[in-house]
């Protein structure tokens, strides 16, 4: 039913997809009025016992804000649980943070870049390294070398599901140790990339971007990235491997936490 805003939300396409596919079996929908509804929010139904509860969000537009709010109260009190907001446009968590006072930004806001198929291209790859996917036995390395994996109690519960359910690439030395790797996160976006630093002066961030998108091509998925806009070196990578900003749009991520009582 979120079909209709593909168009308009990039990452309600991955959303899309997964319906079709009847692979949204662990996650829980609500919209605000059937069927002419203004705001969709989704939630990661997999791990109930972390501190707060991901959930992809999508509203119309700012005028619908108030509306995005009330159902976001019913969910807290649904889950008993803060949740961790991804999906919505800059405008509209600036007018949902005004409204909802202990509701805060995590982090600066992120941009959405796209690879368009043409600028897909082949990275040469050392004759001593191996090109795999990621293993269960790279989970912790994964979330150690993640920046942000402090923000979620479950990261480790989280890169694991997401290892078993997404498409990644890995490359791993003569050793078996992995040296960079990158994975679909599960709202569809790309991320998680890393490249142990004795080995970031052989493209291989590149490389497994590139690989990465050659996957995603085959599975139709809609090729793109959010990045911080205070991660210069991550912007700079996008750029230089061709990916293209998606204009006038920027996604923010928002704790909205539980209130007993829903006050105010």
């Amino acid at each position: 039913f979120i079909c209709n805003w593909t168009s308009h939300f990039i990452m309600a396409h991955y959303l899309v997809k997964q319906l079709r596919k009847g692979s949204l079996t662990k996650r829980m929908v609500w919209v605000d009025r059937w069927s002419d509804y203004s705001v969709v929010v989704v939630s990661d139904d997999q791990h109930k016992t972390a501190d707060s509860q991901r959930v992809y969000c999508f509203c119309r537009d700012t005028k619908s804000t108030l509306v995005l709010d009330a159902v976001l109260q019913h969910v807290t009190k649904l889950l008993s649980n803060t949740l961790f907001l991804f999906g919505l446009r800059s405008e509209v968590l600036d007018q949902l943070i005004s409204h909802r006072s202990s509701a805060y930004r995590v982090s600066t806001d992120g941009v959405i870049m796209n690879m368009q198929l043409e600028n897909i291209s082949q990275i040469p790859i050392p004759n001593r390294l191996t090109v795999t996917n990621l293993k269960q036995k790279h989970v912790e390395t994964v979330v150690q070398e993640w920046p942000y994996s402090g923000i979620f109690s479950d990261c480790k519960e989280w890169v694991s599901d997401m290892i078993k359910q997404n498409p990644s690439v890995c490359i791993e030395n003569e050793q078996r140790d992995p040296v960079a790797w990158i994975l679909q996160q599960d709202y569809g976006c790309i991320g998680m990339l890393h490249v142990i630093p004795e080995y970031r002066r052989a493209k291989l961030g590149s490389a497994v971007t590139m690989l990465l998108m050659e996957k995603l091509l085959k599975e139709e998925d809609y090729l793109y990235s959010a990045v911080n806009l205070d991660n210069k070196p991550s912007l700079a990578f996008h750029e230089r491997n061709n990916f293209e900003y998606v204009s006038d749009f920027s996604v923010g991520f928002v704790v909205y936490p539980y209130e007993d009582g829903l006050q105010k």
